[in-house]
């Protein structure tokens, strides 16, 4: 037979400590920042909140936040990596890319021709010191003109990075204006 005292103790400890237990490891798991799986949970923005277009002066403005807080993944741009963002920019028009580093580890944005190029494709298009990149917390710009259509990318020149899928796709083409979407 089990008492009224040690049944109600019991309730209420169990109860307690079980209620505690739960919204401790709630907390943990929301507060939780992994640099390499994450920052956070959460979906990816709208990638055209993160471009600015005028066509009369044939002008476009990139925001490229690296480490972006509301994805899983910590290497992204805008949320999104491994080439999942892509932005198609005509030739002749004049891009300036604005890097924020949101990361927990050093980030750069470049133009590069592939994953395995290691320096820009023009001197210029990258922020300064694309290899050694910005601390966290900071934010740096470049503008290009592109003169021919190809394929690109945009990557983090930190080694590693651009491999842990920090990189975005970057398509010239002959006409049309700026775009930036995901795939």
């Amino acid at each position: 037979m089990v008492s009224i005292h040690f049944h109600d103790r019991t309730n209420l400890g169990g109860g307690l400590g079980a209620f505690l237990l739960l919204g401790t490891l709630f907390l943990l798991g929301v507060s939780s920042c992994d640099p390499l799986a994450g920052t956070g949970p959460g979906t990816a923005p709208d990638p055209k909140t993160f471009i600015h277009v005028d066509a009369a002066t044939r002008t476009a403005v990139v925001t490229l936040i690296a480490g972006h807080p509301a994805t899983d993944i910590q290497f992204n741009y805008d949320g999104y990596g491994n080439g999942a963002l892509v932005l198609t920019v005509p030739t002749e028009w004049q891009v300036t890319i604005q890097c924020v580093n949101h990361g927990t580890v050093p980030n750069s944005c470049a133009v590069v021709a592939d994953g395995e190029a290691t320096a820009p494709v023009q001197p210029g298009w990258s922020t300064s010191n694309p290899r050694r990149g910005l601390d966290p917390g900071q934010s740096a710009s470049f503008t290009f003109t592109p003169t021919a259509t190809g394929g690109y990318r945009i990557a983090s020149l930190v080694d590693g990075n651009e491999a842990s899928g920090m990189w975005a796709d970057l398509e010239v083409g002959a006409g049309g204006i700026p775009n930036l979407i995901a795939q």
